[in-house]
């Protein structure tokens, strides 16, 4: 009967869905994604490199957009002389002392190759590329968080699970004292016992030490402030193995699929380089005076022209570096060569992601083994304790065969805990490659 209870107290601590160490706030798994996804300072990073990369597209677009250029200037206007070729007859000459400039010019490029389009695509795939990255450090926080939350977890069950076997410890060194006095007992016994009784009282301590920094660790990646402890509320029950799951939204594989469409759009745009860029322009000028014409005018014998002029252009012209005949080549090889490497990386990321999912999916299938195992290991290990329990008090087994049924009784009760959280582990992390988190 007492091995049938001490079974079904460790089984309900294994299932229990909420724990608690010393009073700290309730929360779900959702709600410490929610916290995080708000607060946690890497996630709040990433948040703003993404507003930061959609103004970039902004910015590139810009280049669509025509450009204007005004300008306007006062001068003085002096110290004006003239003089013959060979540098004789110096005389100076008379300026109108104040000048003023004004302009006001217009173009619109109207091809350019494909450079300017492209210059907007890779800046809209480097937005996409800062939302992925994003996604990843949402999907690495969250994993986590629900794997420190699943070790609060862990601990605190091993911690109960130590509690209930100190507790039953201390029992067996009262009977074994009164006992003692009956002289059916020896002091080596008790003492070989009460070995067993620190021993259990030093692993309790060091659990103890381990959930604090686990508590730390999961109040940091919750962003709540240090020393704040949360009570993870989960339910250990993990779905059955015929769930299905699909790694090709991975953040890895995308990301690697975006970069080797930037790659072809900088290969785009490097040959673009090769070819001349048309723009139409119009501009208006505004001379007060212009210098030339007030002296010419002079020399002509009309006076001085102390005039304004005004004057007004508009047009089409052609630009084109000659140079790129000879460099934009070295240019397009080392873009196709990004291309190519770009292309192995995504072959890499997508045979990575599938052997990650093969190998996680096949550790939590047999995690539901596993448990069968470590729950029918448990059950003989309390049956094994009471019958050499029963044993030891009739005088047919040694201390030495009590330690070592207590011993194989709390390693299969912890084994059996590590067991259900290993499982309930396996589906985080197939969630974590899977980027469902």
């Amino acid at each position: 009967m007492r091995r049938s209870i001490i079974l079904l107290g460790v089984l309900c601590g294994i299932c229990t869905c909420t724990f608690a160490q010393s009073g700290g706030r309730q929360m779900t798994l959702r709600q410490m994604f929610a916290s995080a996804d708000s607060l946690n300072a890497t996630l709040r990073a990433a948040d703003f490199g993404v507003e930061q990369s959609r103004a970039g597209v902004e910015v590139a677009r810009n280049s669509y957009l025509p450009s204007i250029q005004a300008g306007a200037s006062v001068s003085w206007i002096g110290l004006g002389y003239s003089m013959d070729r060979d540098f004789s007859n110096v005389t100076d000459e008379q300026l109108p002392g104040f000048g003023a400039n004004i302009s006001l010019q217009a173009s619109q490029v109207v091809f350019a190759g494909g450079a300017i389009k492209n210059g907007v695509k890779a800046a809209q795939i480097g937005s996409q590329l800062s939302e992925i990255q994003a996604r990843s450090n949402r999907n690495e926080v969250r994993y986590l968080i629900a794997g420190t939350a699943l070790e609060i977890v862990k601990l605190s069950n091993q911690m109960k699970t130590l509690d209930a076997n100190i507790e039953l410890t201390r029992k067996v060194l009262q009977q074994m004292q009164t006992r003692y006095e009956e002289g059916t007992v020896l002091r080596s016994d008790i003492s070989r016992y009460e070995l067993q009784e620190k021993n259990l009282e030093f692993s309790k301590q060091r659990l103890e030490s381990a959930i604090d920094i686990m508590y730390a660790r999961l109040a940091m990646a919750v962003g709540l402030p240090e020393g704040e402890r949360i009570t993870p509320v989960i339910d250990t029950q993990a779905p059955s193995i015929g769930e299905d799951f699909d790694a090709s939204g991975s953040p890895a594989v995308l990301a690697a699929s975006l970069a080797t469409e930037l790659s072809q759009t900088k290969l785009a745009i490097a040959k673009a380089e090769r070819l001349p860029s048309i723009a139409i322009f119009a501009s208006d000028t505004f001379n007060g005076p212009d210098v030339t014409t007030f002296i010419s005018g002079k020399m002509a014998g009309y006076g001085r022209l102390d005039k304004n002029f005004n004057f007004a252009t508009v047009g089409i012209g052609i630009t084109y570096n000659i140079d790129n005949l000879y460099k934009s080549g070295k240019k397009i090889r080392e873009s196709r060569a990004a291309l190519s490497k770009s292309r192995a990386e995504l072959d890499e990321a997508r045979a990575g992601i599938d052997l990650a999912l093969t190998a996680s999916l096949t550790q939590y299938r047999n995690s539901f083994t596993q448990i069968d195992i470590c729950e029918q290991a448990l059950s003989l290990a309390q049956t094994t304790y009471t019958q050499v329990y029963d044993r030891y008090n009739s005088g047919l087994a040694t201390i030495t065969d009590l330690l070592d049924a207590a011993s194989a009784k709390l390693e299969s009760e912890i084994g059996a805990i590590n067991a259900r959280m290993d499982n309930l582990a396996s589906y985080y992390e197939l969630q974590y490659i899977c980027a469902t988190l």
